[in-house]
C-alpha cells in the first residue's frame, strides 16, 4: 500500500482524487481546512485520515502527522480559482507562497514526489499577456499566479531534492461541482428557458469528466517523469460548438442555439495544447468517461440541484 497526502481534499476535484486513489490501494492523508468544511463525501472512504489544518498554517503539518515517508504530496488547495477572486492580487501571490510552503512541508515529511495542479489559463496568459499591446483582463493575476507557483515549485523541489511534478487541468465538469464554469454556465440558462447565445463557437476545446481528472492525478503521481508538466485531458478535444450540442440536446433539442451572438475576445488555443499522447504514453492514463454519458449524468444532478434551490 502507498500512501498519498492531498491537500484540498474535500473540494470538487480533491473528493474524486480521494475516491481514485483509495479504490487502488493507497492510504491518503486528506489536509482540509478547518472543522466547517463539508466533508460528508469523503469521511467514509477506506483508508482515508481527516487532517485539519489551514494552508497558511501548513508548516505545523509535520507535526500533527509525524515523519510519515509518504510517496506523493498532492496539492490541490487554491483560494479564488472562480469568480472574481481571480483578480485579488494579493489572494493569488498567498496561493503561491502555500505552494512553496506545501513543497517544503513535503520535504519535511520523507516526501518522495510533489505534484501541483495547474490550469489551461496558464496557457492563456503567456500567449497574450506578454504580447505588446495586450489588455489583459484581471483575472489574468489567477492564471500568472499558477505559471509562478508552477516554475518556482519547480525550483523549489529541486533545490530541496524531492521530484516536481505538474498537472495542467483542462474545462472539468461533472457531478458536485457548484462553480459556474463554462458546462454548469451553459447548462443552467437552458434548462431555465433563457436564450441559449454563446460564441460562435469555433475555437477548439476540451472537456474532461472529474472522474478521468482524478486518474489523471493519480498516474502522474505514480508513473510521470520527474520535472515534466502533463495535460490530463479526454483525448478527444472539439469545436466548442459540438459540445454546445450536446449539453442541449440532453436538456432539450428543441432548443435553438444562438451561435455568434456573444462575441469572442479570448485567446485561441492551438489543438496541440490539448494533445495528451504524453500523459498516455508515459503513464497509461486512459479516459473512461464519453462527454455524451458524462453530460447525462451532470445535466440530471444539476436539474436536482436547482430544484432544491441549491444552485
Amino acid at each position: 500500500m502507498k500512501t498519498a497526502i492531498v491537500t484540498g481534499a474535500n473540494g470538487f476535484i480533491g473528493t474524486a482524487l480521494l475516491q481514485e486513489l483509495t479504490d487502488c490501494g493507497n492510504a491518503v492523508y486528506a489536509v482540509i481546512k478547518d472543522k466547517n468544511e463539508n466533508i460528508d463525501a469523503i469521511v467514509g472512504l477506506p483508508g482515508v485520515k481527516i487532517i485539519y489544518c489551514e494552508m497558511d498554517e501548513i508548516s505545523r503539518l509535520p507535526q500533527i502527522v509525524g515523519n510519515m515517508q509518504p510517496d506523493v504530496f498532492y496539492h490541490l488547495a487554491w483560494a479564488g480559482s472562480t469568480g472574481p477572486a481571480r483578480a485579488d492580487y494579493a489572494l493569488q501571490l498567498t496561493n503561491v507562497r502555500w505552494t512553496l510552503d506545501a513543497v517544503n512541508v513535503a520535504k519535511e515529511l520523507g516526501c518522495k514526489r510533489f505534484l501541483g495542479a495547474g490550469t489551461l489559463a496558464e496557457f492563456d496568459v503567456n500567449a497574450y499577456s506578454p504580447v505588446d499591446g495586450s489588455t489583459p483582463n484581471a483575472v489574468s493575476c489567477y492564471g500568472a499566479a499558477k505559471i509562478a507557483a508552477h516554475h518556482m515549485s519547480k525550483a523549489e523541489c529541486n533545490r530541496v531534492g524531492i521530484e516536481h511534478l505538474w498537472a495542467y487541468l483542462s474545462n472539468t465538469y461533472g457531478v458536485g461541482n457548484y462553480t459556474s464554469n463554462f458546462v454548469n454556465f451553459a447548462a443552467r440558462i437552458m434548462i431555465a428557458g433563457q436564450p441559449a447565445n454563446f460564441t460562435t463557437g469555433e475555437q477548439t476545446y476540451d472537456f474532461v469528466n472529474v472522474n478521468d481528472i482524478a486518474q489523471g492525478l493519480r498516474c502522474i503521481g505514480e508513473s510521470g517523469k520527474k520535472n515534466y508538466a502533463y495535460y490530463i485531458g479526454s483525448t478527444k478535444p472539439d469545436k466548442l460548438k459540438e459540445f454546445i450540442k450536446i449539453i442541449r440536446d440532453e436538456i432539450d433539442p428543441a432548443i435553438e442555439l444562438n451561435l455568434g451572438a456573444v462575441p469572442f475576445n479570448g485567446v485561441v488555443q492551438p489543438a496541440e495544447v490539448f494533445d495528451c499522447s504524453k500523459l498516455v504514453e508515459h503513464t497509461g492514463y486512459l479516459p473512461c468517461v464519453q462527454f455524451k454519458d458524462g453530460i447525462r449524468d451532470t445535466v440530471a444532478w444539476l436539474r436536482e440541484q436547482i430544484m432544491e434551490g441549491k444552485l
